[in-house]
């Protein structure tokens, strides 16, 4: 059997973000499924087959950090990107006990969030950017 396109979940409650996302990722092939917060996307039945996990951290009803903890208790270990306005060292912790591999501040105004997501999908292993945590 064939497998289709690598899957990719963006949880972001600025639909424009979300939008952005889906749109570069797909062009670059990527299948990509996005959320308005974090209890959409462990109520999705395809988070098994995610291969990474873009999460903001500052979320309404659950941050970013607590829903790959939620990930995380059910076996799963996608690479997961954090976002947040601010990195602070307490972020930070909480960012490494939940294992978030990067963490990037917005607004991001390069390519470094598509170059490390197509990284980890094209390559297997992180790209050439390294933890910020």
């Amino acid at each position: 059997m064939a497998q289709g396109p690598p899957l990719v979940m963006v949880v972001d409650d600025d639909a424009a973000v979300r939008d952005a996302l889906q749109f570069v990722l797909r062009l670059e092939g990527v299948d990509v499924r996005t959320h308005a917060d974090g209890p959409a996307l462990l109520a999705n039945l395809d988070l098994p087959g995610a291969v990474c996990l873009i999460l903001k951290e500052n979320l309404p009803v659950m941050g970013g950090c607590e829903v790959l903890r939620h990930v995380r208790a059910r076996n799963l270990s996608p690479w997961t990107i954090l976002l947040t306005g601010a990195v602070t060292p307490a972020l930070r912790m909480r960012a490494e006990e939940a294992g978030v591999w990067l963490i990037l501040e917005k607004p991001i105004m390069d390519n470094r969030l598509v170059d490390a997501v197509l990284g980890v999908l094209r390559k297997g292993e992180p790209p050439e950017l390294r933890k910020t945590h």
